[in-house]
């Protein structure tokens, strides 16, 4: 009795091994996906690998205004979609591409702000909030 795995390459991109810090932060679908949230936040940042993504999220995303939440909810939604397509791949041979993953994100993360006080005066809010 056993765990029987063919292959321990990520079933995301097909290239790496399977480990934790390359399904969470190094693989390209994982990695082009994190770019487009930045992108969405209009954050300019080059993603890097590893504990050090995850390092500059902690640094720079502190206190409470609109970006931070949406950042803190878009990282959690990241996770929680990537697992979810990995094992949507891997148990149910169906594959997204990152836009759909995104949009996904997106919808979750529209959800969550529902009901709370945004100050659209800002234009950096009312920008996210369009986005």
């Amino acid at each position: 009795m056993g765990l029987s795995i063919e292959s321990d390459k990520c079933v995301l991109c097909g290239v790496e091994a399977e480990i934790r810090d390359h399904l969470f932060f190094d693989c390209d679908f994982v990695r082009e996906l994190w770019g487009d949230i930045l992108t969405l936040c209009d954050v300019t940042h080059r993603v890097s690998y590893g504990d050090r993504e995850l390092a500059w999220i902690v640094h720079c995303f502190k206190g409470k205004s609109l970006l931070v939440r949406v950042i803190k909810l878009a990282w959690a939604g990241h996770a929680y979609d990537i697992w979810k397509e990995r094992n949507s791949r891997l148990f149910g041979g169906k594959t997204r591409l990152v836009g759909n993953v995104l949009k996904d994100i997106k919808e979750t993360i529209q959800i969550r702000l529902k009901g709370w006080t945004i100050n659209n005066v800002d234009p950096r809010n009312d920008s996210l909030c369009v986005k």
